[in-house]
């Protein structure tokens, strides 16, 4: 809100409080060697600036009440207040003093209420209220604001409009000032982040190349161990192949060049050496090929020793060697084939 500031004589001051009340007059009579010196008129930026404020008969006193009690639990700070009454004009008639006013024409009723800061300036201290001036009060008090609005010279209007347009100014600039910082914060952010996806891209990438690397040098590890397991099986053949190969001369060497009696020849020579006819309880069978390649033939009788049951045993009458090369006969008997 733009406001007007103007010198307010002591003598106008005197006037109003003294037709007001008593206690108002004491106030300000009070209060006047601070008066002379920051005595000043506020009005609304638009609208008439000379009029004063229309104001139902209570409810300047209402809001009274209102302050009061907010000043009573410490909460009336210059904000409060001026939250309070907006709107209303206003005298300033020291550092920390303030006349708030509002008339009801229709009524003729002219409130009027001093309000008092702390040393601080903050918080509101006390305010006094007086209602029901006068109709010459009121009309001293109008013609009074007009004649020092009318004394203000172009000078001291310019002089308030570029405190006004420097604090404007300050704002825009404090408000530019913010959104550069935010602007470079948001940007930093913006890198760090990045920097970070950078910084996580890489470490990924690493961590891949790591895990390829050690994929690979396990597959190396694992070929050269099936490698190691495929030669040592080679050895391991060939090492067979080569004894199987000598047991296989061995066995060529021991073997007669050449055999000219077959298991049955030989059966049968055994059966004709031992006079064991075809039809003799007693049998003669093949059983093995002994260490030198000789036919073994078991000769023996098979005894039932039970009738009912069919069990029984053999009984072994002898072991016969018979050479494959030439026939010759050999009674192992004593060997226990």
């Amino acid at each position: 809100m733009k406001m007007l500031k103007v010198a307010f004589g002591i003598p106008l001051l005197a006037v109003l409080l003294a037709g007001c009340s008593d206690e108002s007059s004491e106030t300000v009579s009070q209060k006047e060697e601070s008066t002379e010196k920051s005595t000043a008129v506020h009005t609304k930026e638009n609208g008439n600036k000379t009029a004063v404020k229309e104001s139902s008969p209570n409810t300047l006193q209402t809001k009274a009440s209102t302050i009061k009690k907010a000043v009573n639990s410490k909460e009336a700070d210059r904000d409060y207040l001026l939250n309070v009454m907006n709107g209303y004009q206003y005298i300033q008639v020291g550092d920390n003093q303030y006349i708030y006013y509002g008339i009801n024409q229709e009524q003729n009723v002219f409130c009027m209420m001093e309000v008092n800061f702390d040393a601080s300036g903050d918080y509101v201290e006390n305010i006094n209220f007086v209602d029901n001036a006068s109709e010459e009060q009121i009309a001293l008090l109008q013609n009074q604001i007009q004649e020092q609005q009318k004394q203000l010279s172009d000078l001291e209007q310019q002089q308030m409009e570029k405190e006004l347009d420097d604090y404007y100014a300050q704002l825009e600039d404090d408000r530019q000032k913010e959104e550069e910082a935010q602007a470079k914060a948001d940007a930093e952010a913006e890198a760090q982040a990045e920097a970070d996806r950078k910084a996580e891209e890489e470490r990924l990438a690493e961590e891949e190349k790591k895990q390829q690397e050690e994929e690979e040098a396990q597959a190396k590890a694992d070929e050269e161990e099936a490698d190691a397991e495929a030669s040592l099986e080679d050895e391991v053949q060939t090492e067979l192949e080569s004894e199987q190969e000598e047991d296989t001369e061995a066995l060529e060497e021991e073997e007669p060049a050449e055999q000219t009696v077959s298991q049955e020849q030989a059966i049968q020579l055994v059966r004709d050496q031992q006079g064991i006819a075809e039809d003799s309880p007693l049998l003669v069978e093949y059983d093995h090929l002994d260490d030198s390649g000789n036919y073994i033939i078991h000769v023996y009788e098979s005894v039932v020793d039970n009738e009912e049951t069919g069990e029984g045993h053999t009984a072994t009458q002898g072991w016969y060697q018979v050479s494959p090369s030439d026939g010759s006969i050999t009674d192992v008997t004593l060997d226990g084939y």
